[in-house]
């Protein structure tokens, strides 16, 4: 079962159309359950008493969705295959400010790492 819903990710955002949003909100959900182990795969999202952490989860989601509409991949080795490392022609040379997987996070884009981090979502220790 999906997180998200279309008519959901619409309330948070309006980057994707409908008929891409399938294919990225399943990538969303398989890099949201790797970094947390699987959190609502083990527990029920819809029975969650918790409404502020569901609704940050489904956020974290529809900006998973976002990013990697943006990037143009779902894939950590097609994002650094595709970044520049600098170019130089004549005097002019261009150096990139950072790279695309620089910027994420455990493969999550920063918004939706801080989103599952805030709720404990990505806590490492042993209970």
């Amino acid at each position: 079962m999906a997180y998200l819903t279309f008519n959901e990710y619409s309330s948070f955002s309006t980057t994707v159309a409908q008929d891409q949003f399938s294919a990225l909100e399943q990538q969303a959900e398989y890099a949201i359950n790797d970094a947390t182990h699987d959190y609502y795969q083990l527990n029920s999202l819809a029975d969650d008493r918790n409404q502020r952490r569901v609704r940050d989860f489904k956020r974290a989601v529809a900006e998973q969705i976002d990013y990697f509409a943006f990037v143009g991949s779902t894939k950590s080795y097609e994002q650094e295959s595709d970044d520049f490392k600098s170019v130089k022609i004549g005097r002019l040379e261009l150096d990139p400010n950072s790279s695309v997987v620089a910027t994420t996070k455990h493969g999550l884009c920063r918004e939706c790492y801080q989103l599952l981090g805030k709720h404990g979502l990505l806590w490492r220790g042993v209970s």
